[in-house]
C-alpha cells in the first residue's frame, strides 16, 4: 500500500474519534472507543518505523539538519505524522477526561479540541489556561 494511501486513511479514520470527542463526551463507551483508533493507528505507525528502523541513523536526532534529513521519503513523513495524528488525538482524549473532573463546562473546551486537532500544543495550551482560570474563579 502505498505511503500516499494510508495517509488518506488516516486522515478518515481519526475524523470520527474527533466528533466523539466533541459530540459524545460523557458517553461511556467514548474512551474504549478513542483508543481503539488510537491503538489501530499506533499499530501503522509501528509497522512505518519497523520498515525504516534499519535505515535510521540515531545521530540524526542530535541536529535539525539530521532530523530533517530522516524526514526525506514519503514513508517517514507519513510514520511521523500518524505520530502526531496518535498523540494529538490521546491529549485530546485527556483533555476532555480534565475537563470534566474538574467541571469545565464542555463549550468551553471544543475550541481546545479543536486546536489540538490542527495545531496540537496549541490545544493543549488553551486547555490549561481556561483550567487555571477556572480554578482561580471557583477557589
Amino acid at each position: 500500500m502505498s505511503a500516499s494511501l494510508v495517509f488518506q486513511i488516516v486522515n478518515t479514520i481519526v475524523l470520527p474519534a474527533w466528533l466523539i470527542l466533541i459530540f459524545f463526551p460523557g458517553r461511556s463507551w467514548r474512551k474504549p472507543v478513542i483508543y481503539a483508533f488510537s491503538m489501530a493507528m499506533a499499530a501503522i505507525y509501528v509497522v512505518y518505523v519497523s520498515l525504516g528502523f534499519e535505515d535510521m541513523d540515531m545521530q540524526s536526532f542530535n541536529t535539525l539538519a539530521g532530523v530533517k534529513s530522516m524526514f526525506s521519503s514519503n514513508v517517514a513523513v507519513l510514520t511521523g505524522w500518524v505520530h502526531y495524528l496518535v498523540f494529538d488525538l490521546l491529549i485530546g482524549s485527556w483533555i476532555v477526561d480534565q475537563s470534566r473532573q474538574h467541571g469545565i463546562p464542555h463549550l468551553y473546551i471544543v475550541p481546545c479540541l479543536f486546536l489540538c486537532f490542527l495545531f496540537g500544543p496549541a490545544g493543549f495550551l488553551l486547555f490549561k489556561i481556561i483550567q487555571l482560570m477556572r480554578m482561580r474563579k471557583l477557589g
